[in-house]
């Protein structure tokens, strides 16, 4: 007998009585149609119930809760999506023994703020999941707004907007609440979470609760290939789509949360559960299809020569040249055949992609017969290059756009980066201002570098090569394959030891210590272990907030693992991360650093992607060490755009993944 999955999707744009967003009926949509693509119709039945601005009222969104996702019994799956403005309120006094600020978390829905009608407080949501939480089902909650009203506002030169409304001013009693006083009094006597870093007031029940950022944070939208979009939803989904099925709740938040982090600043996203080991089962159960570890491209009567791989299986968009690339087998191939990419009997590349197929062009064969069904695996993912806007001062935007053009070889023009005219279309933004160069990260406007103080020749191609600098380090945080991999998304587990414990915290935090009167830097073990039952190749990467990259926690840059093997990065010595005395002195007191895990089936050299701190030259090395495969020969792309190859029949096809922790060390001010 089929489960059941409901799902409560709603998404708001568009409001009667507090300003609009932009991209939250985009995010919407995106999670409607990953989990229509995505859902395994063998084991699960999809019950879908979608409300878009002036559908999601609050009285709409409270019948969600009661009429559909109530439904969902011992066996099933309620999952509840909100993407809106949050905000606050007083709260009933009541509840002040509970709330220190006197304040309730609130959803805003369409109508709220109208005559008689409220936001969604988190007391009443509390009261509906403890309703769905009755019948025992899986519950799973994302939420991709903000309550806070300390934060800054986003600056609309920027490109950004966050999702917060002002607060509610209306005195609210505990009678205009959906709760009955037995209710009050059990929120009361029952916080969920006794470390509640998202201010979300929620019930004993057994969830699983994702949030944007902290109670005290914004959550940011920005433009995503033309496209506004919730930051937090944005790379949430990127990461489920490229997983092949089996990614836990706690795999999914690490690596969501290291690209949220290197994107914009301050929004730190959060993940909650009544029992903490929840965060080890696979996101949404066993709900999640797991693709097969190939593509099948056949012919369709209606778009022609297509593959089985679109959108939701995190198929990469074409950009300009930039497109995806295939080896097409025989479709009685075996595995190990399709390895050998001499064996390949014709290529084709991804021309667009739709939601669950991509439309593909095939070359190498004379005659193709509508007949014919080809196995295919992923040789080459696009690289676009990122798009960067000048503006400012007439002189110095003038120099900068001269050292874009000339600075690659023989006076060509930048490999990693183009010139883009609109705000939503830029990665980067390069500020000439009051005699300065500025690189600003549009989604926050923040400057992410030191300034370059004049404008001459020099400084303007020193800006220009900070900006690549910044996107061959960001290209690596992106790196990840497409859903069609062979090799699990938990085949090898990255485990962090600290004073011999295992850190199982979703976030992880390290803290300076006083000893004798002086700040000793925290230290910590890294350790892999392949849980798969084939050979991985794994590589570690530290990738610090000053734009390095590091891929020397293993000696020669990467291990081989055989089934059940581990090893410990620096031999099992200690790894100590630090707030540099130069940067404390200053008043900086955190520093980030993800570590990056790539795995796969054949040899690559990680040393290629090595990077020195972001004002230290950048000395690359040119030339590999070993391997042959595809994964090295984009390991080069991302370091210097050159897609040189082996001759055929000397390379090799690698299957890979990535994961990735975000690592936080603190070091208090004196």
């Amino acid at each position: 007998m089929a489960k059941n999955l409901y799902a409560l999707l709603v998404g708001i744009d568009e409001y009667v009585n507090v300003r609009s967003l932009q991209g939250c009926v985009n995010d919407t949509l995106e999670i409607q149609q990953y989990l229509e693509g995505r859902v395994n119709t063998d084991g699960y039945q999809l019950h879908l119930r979608t409300l878009l601005n002036k559908d999601a009222t609050r009285q709409a969104v409270i019948d969600g809760f009661r009429q559909h996702l109530c439904q969902a019994e011992s066996e099933d799956i309620a999952f509840f999506y909100y993407a809106g403005h949050g905000s606050q309120e007083e709260a009933p006094q009541e509840f002040w023994t509970i709330e220190p600020d006197r304040l309730n978390e609130t959803l805003v829905c369409y109508d709220s703020r109208s005559p008689e009608v409220w936001d969604l407080a988190d007391k009443e949501i509390a009261l509906l999941i403890a309703e769905v939480a009755q019948k025992k089902p899986h519950i799973t909650i994302i939420m991709d707004c903000c309550h806070s009203s300390s934060g800054t506002r986003g600056d609309i030169e920027a490109n950004t907007s966050e999702r917060k409304a002002p607060s509610d001013k209306r005195k609210r009693s505990l009678e205009n609440l959906i709760l009955f006083n037995k209710d009050a009094q059990q929120i009361l006597t029952e916080r969920s979470l006794a470390d509640n870093t998202t201010g979300w007031t929620l019930p004993k029940a057994k969830y699983i609760f994702l949030a944007a950022c902290r109670d005290r944070q914004t959550a940011k939208e920005y433009n995503v290939d033309g496209q506004r979009r919730g930051v937090f939803t944005y790379f949430l989904l990127d990461t489920l789509k490229k997983a092949n099925g089996s990614l836990t709740y706690r795999d999914l938040f690490k690596c969501t949360n290291a690209l949220v982090r290197a994107k914009v600043a301050n929004q730190f996203p959060q993940l909650e559960a009544t029992v903490l080991d929840d965060l080890d089962q696979t996101f949404l159960g066993e709900a999640i299809a797991a693709h097969k570890p190939y593509l099948t491209v056949s012919y369709h009567q209606d778009y022609e020569w297509v593959i089985d791989g679109g959108a939701v299986h995190g198929m990469p968009q074409p950009s300009g040249n930039e497109t995806t690339l295939l080896a097409l087998f025989p479709f009685d191939s075996s595995p190990e055949r399709m390895q050998d990419l001499s064996s390949a009997i014709a290529e084709a590349k991804v021309i667009e992609v739709m939601p669950h197929l991509s439309l593909v062009e095939i070359s190498g064969i004379e005659t193709l017969d509508s007949d014919m069904t080809f196995k295919a695996v992923v040789i080459s993912l696009p690289l676009p290059p990122k798009g960067v806007l000048i503006t400012g001062e007439e002189v110095g935007v003038k120099l900068a756009r001269t050292a874009l053009l000339t600075i690659s070889s023989q006076n060509q023009p930048s490999l990693y980066l183009k010139e883009v005219a609109k705000p939503e279309d830029a990665d980067f933004k390069l500020l000439a201002r009051n005699g300065q160069y500025w690189i600003i990260r549009p989604a926050d406007d923040r400057p992410i570098v030191a300034q370059i103080q004049g404008y001459t020749e020099k400084n303007a191609l020193q800006a220009i090569e900070r900006l690549e600098h910044i996107t061959r380090w960001t290209n690596i945080v992106e790196l990840s394959s497409t859903a069609s991999s062979s090799i699990p998304a938990d085949a090898v587990q990255m485990v962090i030891y600290q004073e011999g414990q295992e850190v199982k915290d979703a976030q992880i935090n390290l803290q300076y210590q006083q000893q004798n009167g002086k700040w000793k830097s925290p230290a910590f073990k890294v350790k892999l272990k392949n849980t798969s039952d084939q050979e991985l190749f794994c590589a570690l990467l530290d990738l610090t907030d000053s734009y390095a990259v590091s891929p020397a926690l293993f000696p020669t840059g990467g291990v081989w693992l055989k089934p059940g093997e581990e090893a410990w990065a620096l031999g099992g010595g200690n790894i100590y991360p630090t707030v540099r005395e130069k940067l404390w002195k200053q008043g900086i007191t955190q520093s980030q650093d993800i570590l990056k895990l790539i795995v796969s089936t054949a040899e690559f050299d990680a040393n290629l992607l090595k990077q020195n701190e972001l004002d230290l030259p950048f000395l690359p090395e040119r030339e590999p060490g070993r391997g042959r495969g595809t994964l090295n020969r984009l390991m080069k792309r991302v370091q210097e755009r050159d897609l040189r190859s082996a001759p055929e029949e000397e390379e090799i096809y690698d299957d890979w993944i990535t994961s990735q922790i975000n690592i936080t060390t603190v070091r208090p001010k004196a």
